[in-house]
């Protein structure tokens, strides 16, 4: 239970922790960053994170909380939507049910969404705390979407259904992560921040991935 008799915070000081923590997460990763960072790029006095959230594991699952609740629900009601024909949702259906909550996050500094990179950097640490928050959180959701695939792709084995979403995953957190690479690239030709180019360009690049035989 938090320390209730820590000094009483103004008004919005959970906000500012929170959005402080992600875009701090976001750069640096978990281990790069302390509380007193965080705190200090809020403007607030460093005892409000335990008093919060206990500690500086439960902020950053306070920050996973309030995008993965919203994102899980508008992908679920997206493969819903789509799954109510008679022949249900097709693979690129699935596939944009999947990716457009993911890339129609507010992007962040120079065009990147910080929640995916956010991901995509603490992926990078192979960080068990990391592994705890997303089993908790996306496990569920997942399976669901790796049934809808199976359904999409009956020449495939289970394996080989894991393998292709294992990738998926892989190429939504590199463009979340590093959308300013590729504008710099193409001199702002490609720009992955356009959620509508970045979906036109990836759901078919993806959906032949998808298709290939069993390997």
């Amino acid at each position: 239970m938090h320390d209730t008799t820590a000094p009483l915070a103004a008004d919005g000081s959970k906000q500012k922790l929170l959005a402080s923590a992600e875009r701090l997460f976001a750069e640096r990763g978990f281990n790069g960053v302390s509380v007193r960072d965080i705190a200090s790029v809020a403007g607030v006095n460093s005892a409000l994170v335990a008093y919060y959230f206990g500690n500086k594991r439960g902020l950053l699952t306070a920050v996973y909380l309030r995008h993965c609740q919203p994102l899980n629900q508008e992908r679920l009601r997206l493969l819903r939507e789509f799954s109510r024909g008679e022949r249900g949702a097709t693979l690129e259906q699935v596939l944009e049910a999947f990716l457009r909550p993911a890339l129609a996050v507010s992007p962040g500094n120079e065009g990147r969404s910080e929640f995916t990179r956010l991901r995509a950097i603490l992926s990078g640490e192979n960080s068990e705390l990391l592994e705890e928050v997303i089993e908790e959180h996306f496990d569920r959701p997942s399976r669901l979407f790796v049934e809808a695939f199976a359904r999409c792709l009956p020449h495939l084995s289970h394996e080989d259904i894991l393998w292709r979403f294992h990738f998926l995953l892989g190429t939504l957190y590199h463009t979340g992560g590093h959308a300013q690479r590729l504008a710099a690239l193409s001199g702002g030709q490609c720009d992955p921040a356009n959620t509508e180019a970045c979906l036109r360009q990836l759901i078919p690049f993806l959906a032949a991935g998808f298709r290939l035989p069993s390997i």
